[in-house]
Protein backbone atom coordinates (compact mmCIF):
# COMPACT_ATOMS: atom_id res chain seq x y z
CA UNK A 1 0.00 0.00 0.00
CA UNK A 2 1.30 3.44 -1.13
CA UNK A 3 -0.14 6.22 1.00
CA UNK A 4 0.66 9.98 0.74
CA UNK A 5 0.42 11.80 3.87
CA UNK A 6 0.89 15.91 4.41
CA UNK A 7 4.51 17.11 4.91
CA UNK A 8 3.57 18.11 8.80
CA UNK A 9 2.29 14.51 9.30
CA UNK A 10 5.42 12.90 7.09
CA UNK A 11 7.85 15.52 9.87
CA UNK A 12 6.37 14.08 12.76
CA UNK A 13 6.63 10.34 11.79
CA UNK A 14 10.37 11.32 11.23
CA UNK A 15 11.18 12.98 14.23
CA UNK A 16 9.30 9.99 15.81
CA UNK A 17 11.66 7.08 13.70
CA UNK A 18 14.88 9.66 14.50
CA UNK A 19 14.73 9.64 18.09
CA UNK A 20 14.66 6.23 18.56
CA UNK A 21 10.59 6.13 19.30
CA UNK A 22 9.71 3.79 16.18
CA UNK A 23 12.36 1.88 14.57
CA UNK A 24 10.96 2.20 10.90
CA UNK A 25 8.57 4.58 8.82
CA UNK A 26 5.78 1.69 8.86
CA UNK A 27 6.46 0.91 12.57
CA UNK A 28 5.10 4.35 13.20
CA UNK A 29 2.19 4.27 10.97
CA UNK A 30 1.35 0.89 11.82
CA UNK A 31 0.65 1.75 15.43
CA UNK A 32 -1.17 4.92 14.16
CA UNK A 33 -3.11 2.53 12.96
CA UNK A 34 -3.57 0.31 15.90
CA UNK A 35 -4.78 3.55 17.70
CA UNK A 36 -7.25 4.30 14.75
CA UNK A 37 -9.02 0.93 15.40
CA UNK A 38 -8.72 1.09 18.86
CA UNK A 39 -10.16 4.82 19.28
CA UNK A 40 -13.16 3.38 16.91
CA UNK A 41 -14.05 0.23 18.95
CA UNK A 42 -14.10 2.72 22.08
CA UNK A 43 -16.09 4.74 20.19
CA UNK A 44 -18.53 2.11 19.49
CA UNK A 45 -18.69 0.91 22.65
CA UNK A 46 -19.62 4.48 24.44
CA UNK A 47 -22.32 4.69 21.67
CA UNK A 48 -23.81 1.67 23.24
CA UNK A 49 -23.57 2.73 26.56
CA UNK A 50 -25.35 6.18 25.27
CA UNK A 51 -27.94 4.53 23.35
CA UNK A 52 -28.59 1.77 26.63
CA UNK A 53 -28.92 5.36 28.91
CA UNK A 54 -31.11 6.62 26.67
CA UNK A 55 -33.16 3.29 26.77
CA UNK A 56 -33.15 3.38 30.65
CA UNK A 57 -30.49 0.52 30.85
CA UNK A 58 -28.60 2.15 34.09
CA UNK A 59 -27.17 0.38 36.84
CA UNK A 60 -26.46 2.48 40.30
CA UNK A 61 -23.65 3.38 41.99
CA UNK A 62 -23.94 0.76 44.58
CA UNK A 63 -24.16 -1.84 42.14
CA UNK A 64 -21.35 -0.74 40.04
CA UNK A 65 -19.00 -0.13 42.56
CA UNK A 66 -19.75 -3.38 44.09
CA UNK A 67 -19.41 -4.99 40.50
CA UNK A 68 -15.66 -2.91 40.43
CA UNK A 69 -14.76 -3.99 43.82
CA UNK A 70 -15.64 -7.54 43.12
CA UNK A 71 -13.75 -7.79 39.99
CA UNK A 72 -10.42 -5.97 41.80
CA UNK A 73 -10.46 -8.78 44.52
CA UNK A 74 -10.80 -11.55 41.89
CA UNK A 75 -7.47 -9.90 39.44
CA UNK A 76 -5.80 -9.57 43.41
CA UNK A 77 -6.29 -13.24 44.09
CA UNK A 78 -9.03 -12.59 47.22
Amino acid sequence: MDIQLPQDQRSAIEALVSTGRFGSVQEAVSEGVRLLVSNEKLREAVQIGIDQADNGELHDHDTVFGQLKAMAAKAAGE
